[in-house]
């Protein structure tokens, strides 16, 4: 993958600029009215707090923290025992929770299509450099923790 790749914190930017521009032009639907929309803020912290952990793990850890750059460490602590993908889940959380608060049925487009960028454009690639570079012990720690939750 070469440097031009558009990374996840841009493309949750995007994602959350669209939403917001389709909620206005075209709504569709109202399909979460308040107050039940107000969940959409513990989505979104919950989804800071977790790319946060998972990038201070990282940086603790020595390794790098950009996609598709050789890892020097396979992480299996923190909210890597949950979830190998933690830091994809805290921004499918941060554009879930905009568009759980936003409401409508436009906005829960763009997060199945953040949902699917993520799986096929960054982790599935990853998991077979994780694979290459870890061998055995990245196979064992992939049957023992589920790729999102």
């Amino acid at each position: 993958m070469s440097n031009r790749c558009v990374l996840p914190p841009k493309i949750v930017f995007f994602a959350i600029i669209t939403m917001i521009v389709l909620h206005a032009v075209v709504p569709l639907a109202i399909v979460v009215r308040a107050p039940f929309s107000y969940a959409g803020w513990l989505c979104l912290a919950t989804g800071t707090a977790m790319i946060v952990w998972s990038r201070r793990t990282f940086q603790a850890a020595g390794t790098p923290i950009r996609p598709f750059t050789e890892s020097t460490v396979l992480i299996r602590h923190g909210l890597y025992r949950w979830s190998r993908n933690p830091m994809y889940l805290g921004a499918l959380l941060l554009v879930a929770g905009v568009a759980i608060l936003l409401g409508t049925l436009a906005p829960l487009l763009v997060v199945i299509a953040v949902f699917a960028i993520l799986q096929e454009g960054f982790i599935r690639r990853e998991e077979r450099l994780l694979d290459e570079t870890f061998g055995d012990g990245y196979r064992t720690y992939r049957r023992s923790v589920r790729r999102w939750l």
